[in-house]
């Protein structure tokens, strides 16, 4: 577990800015410093912050580097350890560096998610497509949804724990419906699990991204596996959860044998749940 999984497991993102700043609730004012927030339209999640009018977005490292003024995430972690007692563990050489470069790879993702989303303004049929499977403006804006260029394909942030680790491409016509990055194209240097929102005591587990991302809106714990193969990686983030699994298989017979499958390797802290959702499902 790096610095930055570590602080936000043991920081919230709500008592640094009502220490700081004096806000408290789910909205405030905005801490990026170039943005006078009069009228409060930064969102506190569980795991991240955004910001509505100027589309600042981060964990509770970028809270505290955009509150304090440092520069260096690196730096922004150290010093928000310090500030509420969090013991970090020793690092061997190079590990700082190895962080550092994930973390600008993460900030990069971000920026091209946010440049995506910003350009749903110029594709109102993406604009449609995402509001055809329930994602209003606010669920977009949270979730940094988007548009490719062209405006053949949504675009969808590939979130673990608050940051992204890389971009999906989803096709609105023809195959291949997603395109994901390669493993080493992740930040990480490999695909984790899609994982939009913070992960409580029992999670769900879906194939579906699209599927992670309505569970989230709904306020449920939840990852996808993005497909019916489950990594080494991800089978060991998911080994790594305290509480029980609930797989929800889509409905067809190679993922619900996939989901059968999950089971075993995870027994005994997975349950199957029964594929049985109605007549409709919805399109993911």
């Amino acid at each position: 577990m790096s610095i930055f999984e570590l602080l936000r497991e043991q920081v919230r993102i709500e008592d640094v800015v009502q220490y700081q700043c004096g806000s408290s609730g789910r909205k405030v004012r905005c801490v990026a410093p170039n943005h006078e927030d009069a009228n409060p339209s930064m969102h506190l999640y569980d795991d991240y912050a955004h910001c509505f009018s100027c589309g600042f977005h981060g964990d509770v490292v970028n809270v505290w580097a955009a509150i304090k003024g440092f520069e260096r995430p690196i730096e922004a972690a150290i010093g928000l350890a310090g500030e509420y007692g969090v013991e970090l563990p020793e690092m061997k050489p190079g590990t700082q560096e190895k962080m550092r470069a994930r973390r600008a790879r993460e900030e990069r993702n971000c920026a091209q998610a946010q440049a995506c989303h910003n350009a749903l303004d110029q594709h109102p049929g993406v604009v449609e497509w995402w509001e055809g499977r329930g994602f209003c403006t606010e669920l977009r804006g949270r979730f940094l949804l988007g548009t490719d260029k062209s405006g053949t394909a949504a675009v969808i942030p590939f979130w673990n724990c608050g940051r992204v680790q890389g971009l999906i491409r989803r096709n609105r016509k023809g195959e291949p419906k997603y395109i994901y990055p390669k493993a080493d194209e992740f930040a990480a240097g490999y695909r984790p699990l899609f994982v939009p929102g913070s992960l409580r005591a029992d999670v769900f587990l879906v194939e579906g991204i699209i599927d992670a991302l309505a569970l989230a809106a709904l306020g449920e714990s939840v990852a996808a596996v993005g497909g019916t193969s489950i990594s080494k990686p991800q089978m060991r983030e998911l080994q790594r959860l305290r509480g029980m699994i609930y797989i929800l298989p889509d409905r067809d017979e190679e993922c619900e044998a996939a989901a059968r499958e999950w089971v075993h390797k995870l027994y005994p802290k997975a349950l199957l749940c029964p594929a049985e959702y109605g007549e409709e499902v919805g399109h993911a």
